[in-house]
């Protein structure tokens, strides 16, 4: 395949739909619904076009906080809706200046041979993001196939996207960004050696550095949250921040305290999952009221898993 590099998928005449899928959040999981009963009607299979990386990487040549799903993690929601394909763009240079209608032509049309098209409501491709639904409904008689808009999913009278999901998690709200999502946000990363502060206080953390670089990093403050290790699930509290009472370093970092488990974890790979910010960081007078605050912080953890049984 020429546009999808290393990649086998066996179809004919699919149900295609395309885009960043970002979050796989529940408007894009009502357009994913759409797709596979459209190809379950009409016995075919169901394609997913995206991309390993997100475009504005390859737009804006930098590396910059804005992810909500880890390759891997979203290949994985985007599946788990029915979907029998994901095939990933080679999103360079050359793709970015694509005119919409070569787009179409090459890449849908003649790669994929697809039949059906069903869209998200704010679908754009092509070279300045020219082409959209109307874009593809003007063309469907030319290349023979059928198309479909799917309209935008609404909460409280905002509109599910992934930039408003974004919005959310840099204020700390992870209890409204569960909401948009459909289920927790949650940071797959890599333990770290850290300064081991934690362990002489009592509590003992992990310090988590994410897989990928351009993750989304939730507010500065505490958090409750479960943590996914060595195929088990525990309660946690989850510090991003700087630590100020104990160190002067000013690095951003993620530390969690794991509760009941004291396992060597060093350059394992884990999953935090945030459930609700408990506080913002703060600044203590000294290691004592740290560690009252802490322990506080623990009990509201318990309390809080407690009450969800």
């Amino acid at each position: 395949m020429k546009y999808f590099k290393a990649q086998k998928c066996d179809f004919t005449k699919p149900v295609v739909t395309m885009g960043t899928f970002d979050g796989v959040h529940l408007g894009h999981i009502k357009l994913l619904d759409r797709v596979v009963k459209k190809a379950e009607e009409n016995n075919t299979k169901s394609i997913v076009i995206t991309y390993f990386h997100h475009p504005l990487e390859t737009i804006h040549k930098k590396t910059f906080p804005y992810l909500l799903t880890e390759h891997e993690n979203k290949e994985k929601l985007i599946k788990k809706c029915g979907i029998d394909c994901v095939l990933y763009l080679d999103f360079n240079e050359n793709m970015a200046q694509m005119q919409p209608e070569d787009f179409l032509k090459k890449i849908i049309i003649d790669e994929i041979g697809a039949k059906n098209l069903i869209v998200g409501y704010d679908t754009h491709f092509g070279n300045s993001r020219e082409g959209n639904y109307q874009f593809l409904k003007d063309r469907s008689s030319m290349y023979n196939y059928n198309i479909e808009l799917i309209e935008p999913v609404k909460i409280d009278n905002h509109i599910i996207s992934s930039s408003l999901i974004r919005d959310y998690i840099r204020e700390g709200d992870m209890q409204y960004a569960s909401k948009l999502l459909g289920r927790n946000y949650s940071i797959r990363g890599s333990v770290q050696i850290g300064h081991r502060i934690g362990r002489k206080m009592g509590f003992p953390t992990i310090n988590l550095r994410p897989l990928n670089n351009n993750k989304l990093i939730p507010a500065i403050g505490v958090y409750i949250c479960e943590v996914l290790v060595n195929g088990g699930k525990y309660f946690g509290v989850t510090n991003i921040g700087y630590s100020p009472t104990m160190k002067t370093t000013r690095i951003k970092e993620i530390e969690t305290h794991i509760l009941g488990f004291d396992d060597n974890l060093y350059h394992k790979n884990v999953e935090v999952i945030f459930n609700k910010k408990l506080r913002d960081e703060l600044l203590f007078k000294d290691k004592d009221e740290l560690i009252e605050a802490i322990d506080k912080d623990v009990q509201q953890a318990r309390e809080f898993f407690e009450r969800r049984k």
